[in-house]
């Protein structure tokens, strides 16, 4: 028996074995990325009310069954399609902050970019935020924390760099800060997207909020 031939042999079979997990996953990660931009897409032009799960699945080509493999309804496909446009939205708010300036300043910044977001189709978002609120199982909570954390964590850095560069003081709890700060904005974004107050009004109001929140904090904020 050919030794080497058979070790030749037994490393491409293990590779096979080892390939086609990798071409089941990334088959169905483009099934998946499908299914997001079509039910972006359909609750954009229909709305989500109007938009059904059939509707998802028959432009999505596929089936019901393989569709309810990867959300078990539209509202759980509501944050799966949010999910990813939030994270970036996160993400390039913060990169876009100017760390030169005070910190109330660059807090604003940051939510500003998501308030120029959320009222490009405030019907849209407020059923997003309805869904963020009230998480129903363990993907759609797992998928929330995910978001939220992020937000956190960006908040966190901010806030960290402040205290590095003499804006706050180290004695500043930044967990308690951070939830504190994101609980005003996330509160008077639902008032804004229920059209309760302007968005004018929603700046100086979360403005005004934070800089209460933080008076005793803030290194910059003393004359």
């Amino acid at each position: 028996m050919d030794l080497q031939n058979l070790s030749e042999g037994q490393c491409e079979a293990e590779e096979q074995i080892v390939a086609k997990p990798g071409l089941r996953e990334r088959k169905k990660r483009l099934r998946l990325q499908r299914i997001i931009t079509v039910s972006r897409n359909l609750f954009i032009s229909k709305g989500f009310q109007n938009t059904t799960i059939q509707d998802i699945a028959e432009e999505a080509g596929i089936g019901l069954g393989t569709l309810y493999l990867y959300a078990k309804g539209k509202e759980d496909l509501l944050v799966l399609v949010f999910r990813e446009t939030l994270l970036q939205m996160t993400e390039s708010a913060y990169d876009g902050i100017d760390s030169d300036e005070p910190v109330i300043d660059q807090l604003m910044h940051f939510f500003q970019v998501h308030i120029d977001y959320h009222k490009e189709d405030p019907l849209l978002s407020r059923t997003v935020l309805k869904e963020l609120s009230f998480p129903v199982n363990t993907q759609r909570r797992h998928d929330i924390e995910l978001i939220f954390d992020t937000a956190y964590d960006k908040l966190a850095q901010l806030l960290k760099r402040g205290i590095k560069e003499g804006k706050v003081l180290p004695e500043l709890y930044i967990g308690t800060a951070v939830t504190s700060i994101f609980g005003l904005f996330y509160h008077l974004l639902q008032g804004f997207l229920c059209e309760f107050f302007s968005e004018e009004e929603f700046v100086k109001n979360l403005r005004h909020a934070l800089e209460l929140l933080l008076s005793d904090s803030l290194i910059d904020s003393a004359p």
